[in-house]
């Protein structure tokens, strides 16, 4: 073969020139698909960080729901307790307003009956044993008693005064004498007699007091 012919020379050249193209080509080839495998890889581990980030979100979204709710909840219960003592010192606050509203009422009403009760005590005390032997006397007596056993019944009691000593939460010291058979300060005679009507004063005893 004649090497110097240019032709074949040519020929050669692109041949070789072709499979050392090929070559390259062969060689390239895997180092791209081995240069893709970590890019693919990549890819997948990004997707699985972004569902897990989205199920960490999920999952905080929902306890934060959770403790927002159990906030509310507590704050509805707070409120519900505080509206019942509320209730219960309103209705504690009204059952004593109107206690004291009846007390006062009751007061007054039975300050007006005490001047009565007075009247029947004076008039009965007016009458001598034979009189009141009589029937009028005894129904008047029997009215009295009736009334004094009614006033009882509501609460109202006479107050002790005569021998005792002078009280100015109970006494009302009118008048002043000197009396040796009695102590200092001591309650001679009762003038008026005075009422209690449960724990309160009604009236106060008007009184003479020894010494």
């Amino acid at each position: 073969m004649d090497t110097n012919n240019p032709e074949m020379e040519r020929e050669e050249e692109i041949l070789n020139g072709t499979e050392a193209t090929a070559e390259e080509v062969e060689t390239e080839a895997p180092e791209t698909e081995e240069a893709a495998e970590p890019e693919a890889e990549t890819e997948a581990e990004t997707e699985t960080d972004s569902r897990q980030d989205k199920k960490e979100k999920k999952k905080k979204e929902k306890k934060d729901k959770k403790d927002k709710r159990d906030e509310q909840i507590a704050e509805l219960q707070d409120r519900v307790l505080r509206q019942q003592a509320e209730f219960i010192n309103f209705r504690n606050r009204t059952e004593k307003e109107k206690t004291q509203m009846f007390e006062v009422g009751a007061k007054s009403i039975l300050e007006k009956i005490l001047p009565v009760v007075d009247n029947l005590e004076r008039g009965l005390a007016m009458l001598s044993e034979e009189q009141l032997q009589e029937p009028f006397a005894q129904g008047m007596d029997k009215i009295y008693k009736q009334l004094m056993q009614t006033l009882t019944d509501l609460g109202v009691t006479p107050l002790d005064a005569v021998g005792k000593e002078f009280d100015p939460e109970l006494h009302n010291a009118v008048m002043h004498v000197e009396d040796e058979s009695l102590g200092e300060n001591v309650v001679a005679e009762e003038l008026q007699k005075g009422y209690r009507y449960h724990e309160s004063v009604l009236r106060h005893s008007m009184v003479k007091v020894a010494n």
